[in-house]
């Protein structure tokens, strides 16, 4: 069960009357920050919020650290400022009737003056229902959560400061653990559609996702997160927010992903429970281990499911979708031929799609606008045309580009404070982004340590000594030596000139230390 994201517009943005702009994201890209493992990009594209893109690399645990650190200021105001302004109002939603009833009770006492209290205590307990299942997942999200903690406390950045949240890391470890159960508490409206074959002007799939989710925090902490794993195969990337390591919207080199909520039209909505893994998770699953909409199929039916919902998945195997009623009763994929006896829309050859309603859904504008572009529905026409014209996507919208490897990306806009939108995401401008770049983004850190291997050969520092003290106490070669540390490479003697050319975030030089503990 779900709380409704029911933070209300007091005036809501009008429609966006002609085809949202759309920008290459790569022309409009700044490079802002590195560490291990990991590199920070903006893009700052003309009248779009600013949308950050972190690469991360290695296995779980390693990726986490560098989100933390990379990421710092933002997770720090996000897990509270942001979020405990989003709690205060929506806490009269939580569903207290699926709890057991002392919680119930206390979340409703503590949501008159205490409500990220109250969240904090209904977001424990999923995560306590969930915790065996989230340490099974053969993604390791436990060790990612892990890492973004303990990235967090080692932020990166020239003004980088430790956040006074790190004196407690054991609470500090339990708020990325209970940020990652919203998903679970909060109902999302969204819309879905692929469309291939005789649809689309190739042939090839035509993938939408939009999420619905109410006002909040959520629009403007959007950030693209590109993960190059070591400990799986598969390069793979979500458009998520800080600290999240499930998945809302996500897509891989294989497949793609579109989630909406499964609202029925009488209000029968099947059961569920808290004593599974996570829906956001399970998607992680899928979209880190799947080479076929198959493959995630299967991983959604071996999982324990808990809330019902609907998911599509489209491949590059088929170029071909399937939406998925996803349940604790089972895991059943439905097609063009079959999923409008589910939905009551219209039937179109080669395209399965589900609107932002309860089903089924007597709705007409989703229906009207393929029908519209029918034959015609390549990637730039759906993202400028079917999102605004039926108003769905107010966090943001995803268009996957199966023919040119691509994927176009919208985002909302708040006025920060309220959580009120300015702007939905799909009367907004478009990032179109290269997914083969994505994959292929270097890591910083193997780059540079490439670069250093080469120089140390000419180093004289490193002729002259191979232990730590005799190099700290030589201050006559090459201006002075200094002992740097480096857990990628060999810890080796360095000139102190040339040490203060060596990544901060990769090598720890003893003249760096003493000129730090001098100040």
């Amino acid at each position: 069960m779900a709380v409704s994201a029911a933070t209300a517009l007091t005036s809501p943005p009008g429609p966006l009357l002609t085809p949202n702009l759309i920008y290459d994201a790569s022309k409009y890209s700044t490079k802002l920050k590195t560490t291990k493992n990991g590199v920070l990009y903006q893009v700052n594209a003309p009248d779009t919020a600013p949308l950050k893109v972190m690469h991360l690399y290695g296995n779980a645990y390693d990726r986490g650290v560098a989100h933390g650190q990379l990421l710092s200021d933002d997770l720090v105001k996000f897990m509270t400022t942001d979020l405990e302004a989003y709690f205060l109002q929506e806490c009269g939603q939580i569903p207290v009737d699926k709890l057991p009833k002392w919680l119930g009770k206390a979340i409703t006492k503590l949501c008159h003056d205490a409500a990220p209290t109250a969240f904090d205590l209904a977001l424990g307990y999923v995560f306590d229902q969930q915790k065996k299942y989230i340490n099974a997942s053969k993604t390791n999200v436990m060790e990612e959560m892990q890492g973004i903690a303990a990235g967090i406390c080692t932020p990166v950045g020239p003004n980088a400061t430790i956040p006074s949240m790190c004196s407690d890391k054991k609470k500090l470890l339990q708020k990325v653990y209970n940020v990652n159960m919203l998903p679970e508490l909060v109902q999302m409206q969204c819309s879905m559609m692929g469309a291939w074959g005789g649809a689309t002007p190739d042939s090839k799939l035509t993938q939408l996702r939009t999420l619905d989710f109410g006002g909040g925090p959520f629009a403007d902490r959007s950030i693209l997160v590109v993960h190059h794993p070591t400990d799986t195969s598969i390069p793979f990337a979500a458009l998520s927010f800080p600290a999240f390591v499930g998945v809302v919207t996500g897509f891989s080199k294989n497949i793609a992903q579109s989630e909406k909520v499964d609202d029925v039209t009488d209000g029968s909505r099947p059961k569920g429970s808290y004593d599974g893994q996570a829906v956001a998770l399970v998607i992680r699953d899928m979209v880190q281990l799947s080479t076929t909409k198959e493959d995630a199929v299967a991983i959604a039916q071996k999982a324990k499911r808990t809330w019902s919902v609907w998911l599509g998945i489209g491949d590059t195997t088929s170029n071909e979708f399937i939406a998925m009623l996803y349940d604790q009763e089972g895991a059943t994929s439905y097609n063009d031929v079959t999923l409008p006896k589910l939905t009551n829309q219209t039937s179109f050859d080669s395209v399965a799609y589900i609107d932002k309603h309860p089903q089924p859904s007597t709705h007409p504008d989703m229906p009207a606008l393929i029908k519209q572009y029918y034959g015609n529905l390549s990637a730039i026409n759906v993202a400028q045309n079917i999102p605004r014209g039926m108003q769905s996507g107010d966090v943001h919208v995803a268009v996957y580009d199966f023919s040119n490897k691509q994927v176009y990306f919208a985002t909302g806009t708040t006025d920060g404070p309220t959580g009120a939108y300015t702007r939905l995401a799909c009367n907004s401008p478009y990032l179109r982004f290269d997914t083969e770049r994505l994959w292929s983004e270097p890591n910083p850190t193997i780059t540079t340590l490439t670069m250093i291997e080469g120089e140390e050969d000419d180093e004289p520092c490193k002729t002259a000594h191979a232990d730590q003290a005799s190099c700290d106490a030589d201050k006559k070669t090459g201006g002075g030596c200094t002992w740097c540390k480096c857990g990628a490479l060999p810890s080796a003697c360095w000139t102190i000139a040339d040490s203060k050319k060596l990544p901060s975030s990769v090598y720890q030089c003893d003249s760096a230390v003493a000129d730090v503990d001098i100040e």
